[in-house]
């Protein structure tokens, strides 16, 4: 044997196990894969709304689904192969780690803001629907978390309304943020706080933190505040179980206003969609929408609604019959909606429109 074949016998198991060690070895990626779909206005996929003290109208027909994306979670490793997989799949997309995530971000972290963001967009949606039909809806700002080791801690907890801070009335989770930085490190407020229907006052000071996205040094007291509403009646949404963030809060709103108004909103047309809601009442952009596309498709549905700064991404997942509609307000959402359940054909928004 040559040495030139001795040689090539000892290099190429090398090469070999080289390739198949890079090939599985962790990725710097996070992959998007359609998800589940619920229908918010049936009672076969976990979600439910109650409403006590008035008048409901709960559908009898139709569906109106909303939408998600399977996403990798911070601290599951991917590896070049699973990477590959996802990159030839046309319903799945693969995207650098560092555009999805922190560094520092973690499963625990990743799931609470996700929980905080949904409960956010369910009251904003429930408001929203309830504003539509003209009625008097209360702004507040409402205790979403608090950090350990802040002078919150102790003091506040989550669900707490704060109705004032040094005599000024609160309706905007933005004025306590300012507030707080006017006033700088080692300033102290007099907060009115609500829990459990009773009013009392608190003290709290504020303390030097740094900004994670300028990393310059400000003044924090340590609470997530959220924008919350008091309803003139009870109003419960309860999305599915194990779903997260704030992209399914236009969905949320056209279900409420269906309990709240008669008949069928959708005409017994399976609809489903995505988008944020302001409280302005504003669809907004989402991430995954070339997942949830193809997801709500495989679900059945006829119709998907798009927010408008979707559309470009939307029509590169449209795929079969079902149509893909542009939405832009929550207005334009409910008059798209009662359009095509008269006639599924209907002239409305759509996205090639949009697109041009």
């Amino acid at each position: 044997m040559t040495q030139r074949t001795l040689a090539g016998i000892v290099a190429v198991p090398l090469v070999v196990a080289l390739w198949a060690a890079a090939f599985f070895l962790p990725a710097p990626f996070v992959t998007y894969y359609p998800g589940q779909t619920a229908d918010l206005i049936g009672d076969e996929d976990g979600a439910s709304i109650t409403v006590e003290d008035h008048e409901v109208y709960p559908p009898t027909a139709g569906e109106l689904r909303m939408t998600t994306a399977s996403i990798t979670r911070p601290e599951t490793k991917l590896t070049l192969a699973e990477a590959l997989l996802a990159w030839r799949d046309p319903d799945a997309s693969v995207r650098p780690y560092d555009t999805v995530y922190t560094e520092d971000e973690d499963d625990e972290t990743s799931a609470q803001e996700s929980a905080l963001q949904m409960t956010s967009s369910v009251d904003v949606s429930v408001a929203v629907a309830l504003e539509a039909l003209d009625i008097d809806v209360t702004s507040t700002v409402q205790v979403g978390a608090v950090e350990d080791g802040f002078p919150a801690a102790g003091v506040l907890q989550p669900g707490d309304l704060i109705r004032a801070v040094d005599g000024e009335e609160l309706t905007d989770p933005a004025q306590l943020g300012d507030i707080v930085r006017r006033a700088g490190v080692g300033a102290q407020f007099d907060v009115t706080v609500e829990r459990d229907g009773t009013e009392r006052e608190v003290q709290i000071s504020s303390v030097a933190d740094e900004d994670d996205r300028t990393g310059e040094t400000v003044a924090r007291i340590g609470i997530t505040p959220l924008q919350g509403f008091e309803f003139p009646f009870p109003v419960t949404l309860t999305p599915p179980p194990g779903i997260g963030g704030s992209s399914a809060g236009t969905m949320f709103a056209l279900a409420v206003y269906d309990y709240l108004t008669p008949g069928n909103l959708t005409g017994g047309l399976d609809i489903a969609g995505t988008g944020t809601i302001s409280v302005e009442g504003d669809v907004g952009q989402i991430g995954g929408i070339q997942q949830k596309i193809p997801g709500a498709r495989d679900a059945g549905a006829d119709v998907f609604l798009v927010p408008s700064a979707n559309c470009g991404e939307a029509l590169q997942a449209a795929r079969g019959s079902m149509r893909i509609v542009a939405i832009d307000t929550f207005d334009r959402a409910v008059s798209t909606v009662e359009a095509l359940a008269q006639d599924p054909d209907a002239d409305v928004l759509t996205c090639e429109d949009v697109v041009g």
